[in-house]
């Protein structure tokens, strides 16, 4: 099988796992809501802040309306989200765990196909809450989930598929890269000894964002970090400004359980507009 050259983020991820095991170390668990919030904001969230960008290339945008219409559409899906989450939290949650399985898939569906890819995203997924189910729990219970128990019963039945799917493909397929192996093998002890929020920061701002946010902006000709950081500021500084904006409906619950909503369920409103202009993009990137 022939093994592609490394994609982006192929030596910061292990350097992730590192840092993480250090903030999963500090007792108790306030330092890692700190390090997960100040990591989410710098490393996490600037990867889908080329949407714009990306829409303009690959999308006939090409008047305000056009551009005011693209806008109000993304926004339109997010405040969807948000709202079903509201009226449906459990099925909101699964649903989140299910098309972010598919969204951390595109980091190597071009080389593992699509199967491969849900595979790989199941696996992602499925690890942290198989082995660390009871810290798991509460966690989404902060998120409004009143049946979290039938969502983390789940999860050793999408590692197992995910994992079947995933090694098919690295059997199969010729195009596969070393990462995509190593990552997920790397993955298992740090499901293990790490704190499933630091899990979450080792695999989302070291190695997903990260690889998705160079990506698109080689696709979009964004060669210097200059290019890069001025074009995801503006619509990275709005994401915060929402969040902010935010904290006043979430003065009820404690302290962790209003940071926990912010960044997921955030998250989740921010993760399907996003798909949905990948899922449009891709082909014409290919093409």
């Amino acid at each position: 099988m022939k093994e592609t050259a490394h994609p982006p983020a192929f030596w910061l991820f292990p350097i992730g796992i590192v840092i993480a095991l250090g903030a999963s170390a500090m007792p108790g668990e306030w330092p890692l809501y700190i390090v997960l919030a100040i990591s989410t904001a710098i490393l996490g969230l600037p990867h889908g802040s080329l949407d714009t960008a990306v829409a303009k290339q690959h999308l006939n945008l090409s008047t305000p309306v056009r551009l005011g219409a693209f806008f109000a559409g993304y926004m339109a899906l997010g405040a969807l989200v948000l709202g079903f989450w509201l009226v449906a939290p459990n099925i909101a949650l699964a649903a989140f765990l299910l098309y972010s399985a598919v969204h951390f898939g595109d980091d190597v569906a071009q080389r593992l196909g699509r199967f491969g890819g849900t595979g790989y995203g199941l696996w992602i997924l499925g690890l942290p809450v198989a082995f660390q189910a009871e810290q798991v729990l509460p966690l989404f219970e902060m998120l409004g989930a009143t049946q979290a128990e039938q969502i983390v019963a789940a999860a050793p039945w999408a590692l197992g598929i995910g994992g079947g799917l995933l090694t098919a493909a690295l059997i199969t397929r010729k195009e596969r890269a070393i990462s995509d192996w190593r990552d997920p093998l790397l993955l298992i002890p740090a499901a293990a000894l790490l704190h499933p929020l630091a899990y979450f920061i080792a695999y989302w701002c070291f190695l997903h964002s990260p690889r998705h946010l160079e990506l698109a902006a080689r696709d979009l000709g964004m060669n210097s970090w200059r290019e890069r950081l001025k074009a995801v500021a503006p619509t990275t500084l709005a994401t915060y400004a929402l969040a902010l904006a935010a904290v006043p409906f979430l003065i009820g619950l404690p302290t962790d359980a209003a940071l926990m909503r912010i960044i997921f369920i955030g998250l989740a409103a921010l993760t399907v507009p996003h798909m949905l202009l990948e899922f449009i993009a891709s082909p014409k990137r290919a093409a």
